[in-house]
């Protein structure tokens, strides 16, 4: 950990098709991408691509993918499955994860909230307008943080209804997820806006396409990826979930140092 107020979430995709880094599929290069990312205080495993215009994956699948990945016999002190899939999830925390990152916000009946009070963990509530196939069409808001800030009260209520701590909810509010360009530059401006939850705040803004200038390709937005997470911890980030858990700790050193004074 950077210090109390930061963490880093390492990403790895176990997909062939995530918008990135999705290409790890044998055992040797999925367990060579894991060592890299052992320096993040979580590593958040995702079987599922989410990109925009992505179809939903069957179930099955996932698993099995999720299966082979808890085959390897690969740990770390926090293991985070990417998933909305309650079946998938909870195979997950039966084996070994200790943490869940939906990004339909807990789920159509808040049944992955339930997962989170009958498991003890954390779970990261994210906000989405529409799906992963169709979010990025047409996204609209009248008001763009008031309707993430209602989002986001229907299932801490829901939450508190069930008795599950604050301290295991993490608020999201979904970068690049049914939001235009300009949409997740309001919301990085606005991330001290989500403090009055009292929630931990994670931003995963890691290469996505918010930082496309001049038609750049992912692979080359470090730089851009590193300046605005140091923005976003200055404005009250508290998680940076990253595909680049290294350049992320270096670059955020010194911004701590200096939210701290």
């Amino acid at each position: 950990m950077l210090n109390n107020s930061c963490e880093i979430m390492g990403v790895l995709n176990i997909t062939p098709d995530s918008f990135y880094d999705g290409k790890y599929l044998s055992k040797s290069s999925l367990q060579k991408k894991f060592q890299n990312l052992e320096s993040s205080d979580i590593i958040d495993i995702g079987a599922e691509s989410t990109r925009p215009g992505a179809k939903p994956l069957p179930e099955k699948e996932e698993l099995r993918r999720v299966e082979e990945f808890i085959s390897l016999n690969l740990t770390h002190k926090k293991l985070s499955i990417d998933s909305y899939k309650s079946k998938v999830i909870e195979y997950c925390l039966i084996n070994g994860f200790n943490m869940i990152n939906d990004i339909s916000g807990g789920g159509k009946n808040f049944e992955n909230i339930d997962l989170s009070k009958e498991y003890d963990v954390p779970i990261v509530i994210m906000h989405m307008q529409g799906n992963p196939l169709g979010m990025q069409q047409n996204p609209n808001y009248k008001n763009l943080i008031d309707e993430i800030s209602m989002f986001f009260d229907l299932r801490l209520n829901y939450a508190s209804k069930i008795g599950l701590n604050l301290d295991k909810i993490i608020l999201d509010p979904g970068i690049g997820f049914g939001k235009s360009f300009n949409n997740n530059y309001e919301i990085i401006k606005n991330i001290n806006e989500f403090k009055k939850f009292n929630c931990k705040i994670l931003i995963g803004l890691s290469r996505k396409s918010m930082l496309n200038f001049n038609d750049n390709l992912p692979k080359d937005r470090l730089y851009k990826s590193l300046t605005m997470q140091a923005i976003s911890v200055l404005n009250g980030a508290n998680i940076i979930r990253t595909h680049d858990p290294v350049e992320t700790r270096d670059s955020l050193e010194p911004v701590l140092k200096l939210k701290d004074l």
